[in-house]
């Protein structure tokens, strides 16, 4: 059985789905096969980020009417070992029922299953996911983001959820200037635990373009770091103005 992960977030636009990307990056260069499932109906992303937007046919919600699982299940140019699950096309085509059985089956066959789940907070469908899995909280140290971020905090722990916080977007300069003193009033104020901070950087921005991350930008070192601490690692924060 793998590892599950679901990306969430309050505040919409805070790089959500690019942090997904970039896990699931991190992951397959350790050698790990890995699935990510867009969630985001109406609105999916992730096919156009990982390049296979032309060749997509089917998606999540075939799967769920009762379409095997290989034929919406799509193999991406890079990295290698990284599959991907589109979101429907279509609002409102995901029933709790038929997606807590495909969650429960579908993780067995990678190691890592990463659902990008949209802005906002979904109990029903976060509760239909299996018991192991950690939910991760992308927020950007603005005060709206990271108000938003304790709130979902707030809902998962109710529900008996696991969570931990990923600050994103991060530029040291900037940080004072939205009325954080350091990054643990960042996480007091977030309510959750952190498990990573992800530089601002260019490579994410243009990344639904190139199809591609740069292996050796603070991004993806930045990703490597959060990875191996969702493996198990004892992986120190760097110093802020080095990450």
């Amino acid at each position: 059985m793998g590892k599950v992960f679901a990306l969430t977030s309050g505040k919409g636009g805070v790089g959500k789905s690019t942090v997904s990307v970039g896990l699931a990056y991190a992951f397959c260069e350790s050698g790990k096969k890995v699935l990510l499932v867009d969630m985001d109906e109406g609105f999916r992303c992730l096919d156009l980020m990982l390049g296979v937007d032309e060749n997509t046919v089917f998606d999540l919600s075939d799967i769920l009417i009762g379409r095997e699982p290989e034929d919406a299940v799509y193999v991406c140019e890079k990295p290698s070992g990284l599959h991907l699950v589109p979101a429907p096309a279509s609002f409102g085509t995901v029933d709790t029922f038929s997606f807590a059985k495909f969650a429960a089956e579908i993780d067995e066959k990678y190691d890592a299953v990463i659902f990008d789940f949209p802005a906002g907070i979904n109990l029903p469908l976060y509760c239909a996911l299996p018991e192991n899995t950690l939910f991760l909280t992308v927020a950007i140290p603005d005060p709206v983001s990271v108000r938003d971020a304790a709130v979902v905090g707030e809902k998962l722990f109710e529900a008996s959820l696991s969570s931990r916080l990923v600050i994103n977007r991060f530029i040291y300069k900037q940080s004072r200037k939205y009325g954080f003193k350091n990054i643990d009033s960042i996480i007091d104020s977030a309510s959750q635990r952190l498990i990573g901070i992800v530089p601002e950087d260019y490579e994410l921005g243009i990344l639904s373009a190139g199809h591609n991350l740069n292996a050796k930008s603070r991004a993806f070192s930045a990703f490597r770091r959060i990875s191996a601490r969702l493996c198990g690692e004892n992986i120190l924060l760097p110093k802020l103005k080095k990450i």
